[in-house]
């Protein structure tokens, strides 16, 4: 018997058959994700997408419905957008507790089973009446804290530290005896996309070269600072129109910009603290948040943990939920 995990986000979806002996044994993806419901204004759209991209596996593995045990998905399957909304539970949240408030939902249209949907994650007490006046305390994370688990399974960290996750939505998460406890939600690859794809910055952000500058990272930040984030993103045209800048030297502004919001985010939630600060991701994103992190914030610790292709960190949360998930029937 087999599991098939669903890890969908945003704008893409990645999916994993996993054997008993816990083996990732096929993978694929598509760009397809929550977004597109919402800009569809069609909730059915997601599932039938992901259901699709589960026959079509299936039948290129050889493999039949019944050949699964247990379908699993994380992420944005569980915002308002996607399959169906499931309350995000309250920090502190560890293996133990999202396992307990895994949520089984009989997908009766496509899938016709059941699916084992892992809970997002939001930073508030439970029953904190949320107002206009602590708002901007809440925030809020689905899919994170499956890689977040999964990290933790996988490598030894310390007993409080700081992971940094790099995406459409970068999340922050602070960390305390391995359960999430503080969390800050930023925006900024979909922020870049937009950027790029929707403004007279288009034009600008041309061209295909690899590689960062750390000084025009630094640059970026330090506009940030000085004029604030609208005029901040306007100099990348003028960095375009008036001097010999390349499009790695634009690219890599904006970035500091842009990348620069989540350090002063985390920044405002942490202080100084002297904490281990892990960036999992690109190694182009680690040395985006280094270069920034090494001149503005130096008493953060930036560590670079880089994604396994052949056990993803996801794959391993999931795999450690699900452990958690039947101990609760096995006891």
């Amino acid at each position: 018997m087999y599991d098939v995990y669903f890890d969908s986000g945003t704008t893409n979806t990645r999916v994993y058959i996993v054997d008993e002996a816990g083996r990732v044994v096929f993978k694929t993806e598509k760009a397809v994700g929550s977004k597109d419901a919402a800009l569809a204004n069609d909730r059915s759209l997601l599932a039938r997408e992901l259901y699709a991209l589960y026959v079509s596996m299936l039948a290129e593995k050889g493999l039949s419905d019944a050949d699964i045990r247990d379908v699993w998905m994380s992420g944005m399957v569980s915002c308002p957008s996607g399959i169906v909304e499931i309350p995000h539970i309250c920090v502190p949240a560890g293996v133990q507790k999202l396992a307990e408030n895994v949520y089984a939902y009989d997908e009766n249209r496509f899938f016709k089973r059941t699916i084992l949907f892992i809970p997002g994650v939001k930073s508030v007490p439970f029953e904190t009446e949320i107002t206009f006046s602590n708002v901007d305390a809440i925030n809020n994370m689905r899919g994170e804290e499956t890689e977040i688990m999964g990290i933790m399974s996988r490598i030894t960290v310390p007993d409080t530290c700081v992971f940094i996750l790099p995406g459409s939505h970068t999340q922050i998460a602070v960390v305390k005896n391995h359960e999430i406890t503080n969390i800050v939600s930023t925006i900024t690859g979909e922020l870049f996309k937009a950027i790029k794809s929707g403004t007279i910055l288009s034009a600008s952000l041309e061209g295909s070269s690899s590689g960062i500058d750390a000084s025009m990272v630094r640059l970026g930040y330090k506009n940030l600072i000085t004029y604030g984030f609208n005029r901040a993103i306007y100099i990348t045209r003028a960095l375009h129109l008036f001097t010999e800048s390349t499009d790695v030297d634009r690219r890599s502004y904006l970035e500091g910009v842009l990348n620069g919001g989540v350090l002063q985010a985390l920044h405002a939630a942490i202080g100084d603290a002297h904490f281990d600060v892990f960036v999992c991701g690109s190694a182009s994103q680690y040395d985006i948040l280094k270069a920034i992190a090494d001149e503005y914030y130096p008493v953060y610790a930036l560590k670079k943990i880089e994604n396994d292709s052949a056990l993803p960190f996801s794959v391993a949360g999931y795999k450690a939920l699900s452990r958690a998930y039947e101990s609760l029937f096995f006891r």
